[in-house]
């Protein structure tokens, strides 16, 4: 069956989109949710009903769809802002708006057939797909009806003190914005990886369901800093408020306050009334020490997970505290490492627990209501296992930055540590709210382990085995996964997933293995062959 619009015909029969009459390129996949979105033009069709028909059951992220949603745009002369074609409905999903002839050739009994047949001739799984897969979206909640906010790092220019008031006011931003009644705020992760790519900025915060984008730059000329914010209304791309200042440099600690009162009275009047006194202020740091700090805090999400990037990664946070010794992210960050490191077998020198808890305690000496300190020390403590203490942390860092994803996974494997169920719910918050993040691969091995002790077993191997398709370079969702088959009695798939875990870690040991496993699942294991 063919449907045309304007000078396009999508031939559904020999699977071939036409422009003019000469054939257009397009992945089996793009082809498919093309298809239909045209054959169910007459209303709105969900993100959660595309991923359930088109991908059949496999757990991918909406960034997949986001993805196919913009290739599709392309195919056609379409794209986000325009929305010629296909329109975003906000939080709702996709629509197929243009007028289609032909329509009458396609009864409506026989469109899920339609895809069905295509799907079945596709052979597209992609490694873009599973190199995206993010955990979950089929259990995710229905639309939030707060206002979302994709709030984008500023671009930025100059000196090291520019790039990191640039940084420290995107931060300081988002902090707010999530502390603020009935806005949700994208995890700062997310917004950061889109600001990487080359997506359109409107495009990006459509992609993320985005109300409105905050956005800007930061450029340093000579003894003074250009500033410019604006909010942008994703629907229109229309500019509702923006400043620009020239600010000179020795000004910059006044400025942060100022500019994020700005930004929030501009898009809430009525948030004028919150008190702003609270509002996070960073002292003075050694930009060097700071730059030590990031290198450390990238060490894991470049090389993976092994006893080699733990010690560079803690090595480098050393060297920021010796530049810094009050530097408390720093600190935190060198407790998590330690704390949870021991915790998976990679950190086991003498002396780790004294260095992580001596670690903790400075870091919340120095700064006890930091998200990010509070976050990573809560997470450490809990991981030592202080776990009324880490908790309390924790719920205090989520409810200082709702936006903060890894305090959110941290506070449910805490949670689940202890017992408590409700710690699922919010790791598939932290992982919801941070789709990209580098982390998921980990949270996602942590979260099946758990889910696995409430015998959860398919909903175990199904997180588990996105964990790992999210990340190639990390072995413990791989073991976990190999856990759960044994316990679903699918040995050869069990040994499968080891296997691919020796991949990565080749000295894998029978240690490693039962780090992850329960005294009432040996026998099992024993059975599919994985502990001899």
């Amino acid at each position: 069956m063919s449907f045309k619009f304007d000078d396009f015909i999508l031939d559904t029969t020999n699977f071939e989109l036409r422009h003019g009459g000469k054939p257009q390129p397009l992945e089996p996949q793009v082809f498919n949710l093309l298809t239909y979105l045209v054959e169910h033009r007459d209303r709105t069709v969900s993100k959660q009903e595309l991923l359930d028909t088109l991908w059949k059951g496999r757990i991918v992220s909406e960034s997949t769809l986001s993805s196919c949603v913009k290739a599709a745009r392309k195919a056609i002369g379409d794209n986000g802002q325009s929305q010629k074609y296909i329109s975003t409905v906000n939080r709702r999903g996709f629509r197929f708006i243009a007028q289609v002839q032909n329509e009458n050739a396609v009864a409506s009994e026989s469109n899920t057939s339609v895809v069905d047949d295509i799907m079945t001739q596709s052979t597209l799984v992609g490694s873009e797909e599973q190199g995206m897969a993010c955990l979950f979206p089929v259990r995710s909640p229905q639309p939030e009806e707060r206002i979302m906010i994709a709030v984008l790092p500023l671009s930025s220019s100059g000196t090291e003190i520019v790039l990191y008031f640039a940084e420290t006011l995107f931060e300081d931003i988002n902090i707010r914005l999530a502390r603020t009644p009935g806005f949700l705020v994208m995890s700062r992760n997310t917004t950061a990886f889109y600001k990487r790519d080359d997506t359109n900025d409107v495009e990006a915060a459509l992609e993320l369901g985005a109300n409105y984008i905050v956005d800007g730059s930061v450029r340093g000329i000579g003894e003074s800093i250009n500033l410019s914010i604006k909010l942008i209304e994703t629907k229109t791309g229309r500019v509702l408020w923006g400043v620009r200042k020239t600010i000179l440099l020795e000004e910059l600690d006044a400025l942060q306050e100022q500019i994020t009162m700005n930004i929030i009275s501009a898009i809430e009047p009525e948030i004028n009334r919150i008190e702003l006194a609270t509002l996070r202020k960073r002292r003075p740091v050694d930009l060097g020490a700071w730059e030590l700090y990031r290198q450390g805090s990238a060490v894991l999400g470049q090389k993976g997970w092994s006893e080699e990037s733990f010690s560079e990664c803690a090595d480098l946070l050393r060297q920021a505290i010796k530049k810094d010794p009050e530097l408390a992210f720093a600190h935190a960050y060198l407790s998590l490492i330690l704390a949870i490191g021991h915790l998976v077998g990679l950190v086991n020198h003498d002396g780790w627990h004294d260095e992580a808890l001596s670690a903790a305690e400075t870091a919340i000496a120095l700064d006890s209501q930091d998200p990010d300190v509070l976050g990573y020390a809560g997470c450490a403590f809990s991981d030592m296992g202080d776990h009324f203490r880490g908790i309390k942390m924790l719920e205090r860092a989520v409810e200082l930055d709702p936006s903060n994803a890894q305090a959110w996974a941290a506070l449910g494997a805490a949670q689940l540590q202890i017992g408590e169920e409700k710690g699922i719910n919010n790791m598939y918050h932290g992982i919801r709210i941070s789709p990209r993040d580098n982390r998921i691969g980990a949270w996602g091995a942590l979260l099946a382990r758990a889910l696995l002790n409430f015998g959860r077993v398919d909903e175990a191997i199904e997180v588990a085995s996105n964990a790992c398709a999210f990340d190639d370079k990390i072995f413990l969702p791989r073991i976990v996964l190999g856990v759960a088959l044994a316990q679903a009695d699918k040995p050869e798939a069990a040994q499968l997933a080891i296997e691919d875990a020796k991949r990565i870690r080749p000295h894998l040991s029978m240690e490693d293995i039962q780090r992850f496993v329960r005294p009432e699942e040996i026998q099992q294991l024993t059975k599919c062959g994985l502990l001899v």
